[in-house]
């Protein structure tokens, strides 16, 4: 059993069931997808007022984080809305791929940025007061999810995550102290690995 699933329990288990209620998906966060742009568009070389475009690639798939090593630029004439730059506490994630395994990667965005990002990626935003989003980062990039995708992506030949397919996703909504709780500890566990590296 994963280490997410057994902190989740073991602080949601302290509750009574009433107090945990879950949410669909689309009640407590949207989904943005990301811009599109032809080849034509792309960058011939860096410029400031380029657009920096993170794809799938820029997610690193074991540690779900940002890897921005190669990121690719496209022309300032791009079409990109307010709601398709990088803000504080959104969720990067990869929404269309050749591979499953990639579909439903994400990474947690901690600062403002200057970025946007390609047609086959998504923003998750939280919309609700009832949800933290460290938390439902945590929630998104453990099996609770995950499971869920791969019921969802088993019955379909289209590697696409789209609203309409995780818009019943359950999220369970244990108060915002226990949500802060569950992330410091997930946090703990996440860095581990780094500082004993």
């Amino acid at each position: 059993m994963k280490l997410e699933r057994i902190v989740l329990m073991m602080l949601i288990g302290k509750l009574s069931l009433e107090e945990v209620e879950y949410k669909p998906f689309n009640e407590v966060c949207e989904y943005i997808r990301g811009i599109t742009y032809n080849k034509s568009q792309e960058a011939k070389e860096e410029n400031e007022n380029n657009w920096k475009v993170l794809r799938a690639n820029n997610i690193d798939l074991q540690r779900k984080v940002l890897d921005l090593r190669d990121v690719k630029e496209v022309d300032s004439s791009v079409k990109v809305k307010e709601s398709q730059r990088l803000r504080k506490n959104d969720i990067l994630i990869c929404a269309g791929s050749g591979s499953k395994e990639h579909i439903g990667k994400v990474a947690f965005i901690t600062e403002d940025m200057d970025y946007t990002f390609g047609g086959f990626m998504a923003v998750i935003r939280v919309i609700s007061e009832k949800i933290n989003s460290r938390f439902l980062f945590h929630i998104l990039a453990g099996n609770l999810f995950s499971e869920f995708l791969a019921k969802k992506l088993n019955v379909s030949t289209i590697n696409n995550l789209n609203s309409a397919l995780i818009k019943n996703f359950q999220i369970p909504l244990p108060p915002l102290p226990i949500q802060q709780e569950i992330v410091r500890i997930l946090d703990t566990f996440t860095n581990l690995p780094a500082e004993l590296t």
